[in-house]
């Protein structure tokens, strides 16, 4: 089952080539247009996610017989999807690196305190650098600034991010309408146009969108409650198993854990501002690497010798 870092891997280096090649000779609206069709911010994420984990795979040692090699290819991998995900221009899929910063961190299992100290010293000033570099020099992240100005001011509400803030609003009024099961999934742009006609939305919003770029709120309106607690369940158990296998001896189930603890937290956390379960191009990508995770972090079971007879004298 350690196997599957290699389909990790390779979907780090397609996804990073892909991204490169794609926003080098187009934009960033062009990758919707290849392969499975993501748009632009899942695609990003998934790419920045792989190249997280192919990090991670790190601490599982060499698995081939040439080592050098295959540790310069995983960190080749890494560094190509963290440049891709700069070229997309994305600004969601950032949110994965304080995530892989906690979860290295909860992996020192053999580590001494003062050590761990010292490595979430160093973590932490790397994670502030990235920020402040990333805030400077991408011009999509300042950008957002000024794009809650004009949602407060009114003056320009359907830029990027005020498009998302009347979806997010909304989605909680759709909630409050129907709180325990929800309006349901097929009714958002119906209610979508009725909010436009109180002024909540503009007409920008009804005309483009038909889900709030949310999983949670997505499931919040659509579902009510019920909805909302089944979608974090699908997050959150699995990370529970994984958060509980960080403290396992063995270093395979240990890495394994810290992997699976990074996909499934990362998932959460790129929901918040994409549709990641927009429709069956991500489900399955989600499920059978999850449930292969966990799999391989299963303990293993100690065979026991079979009792040995002594002849009687």
């Amino acid at each position: 089952l350690k196997h599957v870092q290699w389909s990790i891997l390779v979907g780090a280096l397609a996804g990073a080539g892909i991204l490169i090649v794609v926003t080098s000779m187009f934009d960033r609206n062009a990758v919707v247009q290849v392969g499975a069709r993501y748009n632009a911010v899942a695609f990003a994420n998934m790419t920045l996610l792989f190249g997280g984990m192919t990090l991670l795979t790190l601490g599982w040692g060499p698995s081939t017989r040439w080592p050098r090699l295959e540790t310069a290819v995983k960190v080749l991998a890494v560094l190509l999807t963290v440049y891709a995900t700069w070229k997309s221009e994305t600004r969601s899929s950032w949110m994965m690196l304080p995530i892989l910063g906690v979860v290295v961190l909860l992996g020192l299992r053999n580590w001494q305190r003062r050590h761990k100290m010292y490595c979430a010293l160093a973590i932490s000033l790397t994670l502030l650098v990235s920020a402040a570099a990333i805030w400077t020099f991408s011009s999509r992240m300042q950008q957002i600034a000024h794009d809650v100005q004009g949602f407060a001011t009114s003056s320009n509400r359907d830029t990027s991010f005020g498009i998302r803030l009347q979806l997010w609003h909304a989605s909680i009024i759709m909630f409050e309408k129907s709180p325990i099961v929800g309006i349901g999934p097929s009714k958002f742009r119906e209610e979508l146009r009725v909010l436009q006609g109180q002024g909540i939305v503009t007409q920008e919003v009804v005309d483009g969108f038909g889900e709030p770029h949310n999983d949670l709120l997505a499931a919040l309106a659509g579902y009510g409650i019920l909805g909302l607690f089944s979608i974090l369940a699908l997050y959150l158990v699995p990370a529970a198993v994984f958060f509980r296998r960080l403290a396992s001896g063995d270093r395979v189930i240990r890495v394994g854990a810290q992997m699976g603890l990074l996909f499934c937290l990362s998932y959460c956390a790129f929901s918040l501002t994409e549709m990641m379960f927009r429709n069956m191009r991500s489900v399955p990508t989600y499920a059978l690497i999850t449930v292969t995770l966990i799999a391989l972090t299963t303990a293993r079971p100690v065979r026991k010798a079979p009792p040995t007879f002594q002849p009687v004298a």
